[in-house]
């Protein structure tokens, strides 16, 4: 599934480079502005961001400041990663179960210079993203409770 992820986060970077140059092309050479272009990336870019996230997940490739954890011994850093995980699932839940519900609110509601781009695809990006997260955030502490994750056996590894 993460392979999958990252290929959707390639295309998706693929889209927002080609939207940006078609909006340079536009204003540049043709010197006719083209706001869709800017809107589009916009979206691309809030997609990239929540599928990103998403993809990290699954090795605990989040940006984080271990200075305090490194210190710990290797249970004693199981043991937080444990409550680190259970604390990021409520969060998890309420950005997903509200995701979902924006996305039932604005899947008809248009962009102004791109009617054929739904406000509900954003939130639905936000959904799956969530749910993905959610899924990778279960796993990951399934394998830290039965001392299966690889930050466990790997010398040092704070997750």
């Amino acid at each position: 599934m993460k392979k999958t992820i990252e290929a959707v986060n390639a295309l998706i970077l693929l889209a927002m480079f080609v939207i940006t140059m078609i909006g340079v092309v536009f204003r540049v050479v043709l010197e006719v502005p083209a706001s869709w272009t800017e809107e589009l990336a916009q979206y691309t870019l809030i997609f990239l961001a929540f599928v990103g996230s998403a993809s990290v997940m699954r090795d605990d490739g989040h940006i984080a400041i271990s200075v305090a954890i490194d210190r710990l011994g290797k249970r004693a850093r199981r043991v937080v990663r444990i409550l680190n995980r259970l604390l990021m699932l409520p969060f998890l839940a309420v950005l997903t179960v509200g995701a979902w519900d924006n996305t039932r609110m604005n899947w008809t509601v248009g962009l102004p210079t791109v009617m054929w781009m739904k406000m509900g695809y954003m939130y639905l990006i936000v959904f799956v993203s969530g749910g993905v997260m959610i899924f990778y955030t279960l796993l990951n502490l399934y394998l830290d409770v039965f001392g299966r994750h690889p930050a466990a056996t790997e010398p040092g590894g704070a997750a």
